[in-house]
């Protein structure tokens, strides 16, 4: 429902399919690129695939994140620091 909804506001803009992410999907740049929450991500796929936090970690850093190079205007990914360095 959020991707649909996303995908008629902009149309252009990449959006994760497969896994879709959709939990994580917080907003978007100027430019109508898609913005994730890299820890909403983790906690989706720990929760529709039963796996454990290092392996979806894994997972997207390995099947998302490596990805992101080959597409033109990729989505963007941020991590949130749980306190300041």
């Amino acid at each position: 429902m959020i991707r649909e909804a996303w995908e008629e506001a902009y149309p252009e803009a990449v959006v994760f399919i497969n896994p879709s992410y959709e939990t994580a999907l917080i907003g978007c740049t100027e430019d109508g690129r898609a913005v994730y929450d890299f820890d909403k991500m983790v906690a989706e796929l720990m929760a529709q695939d039963g796996i454990d936090e290092t392996s979806a970690i894994e997972f997207i850093e390995y099947n998302t994140i490596r990805a992101l190079g080959y597409v033109e205007e990729p989505p963007i990914i941020i991590d949130i620091f749980d306190e300041v360095l």
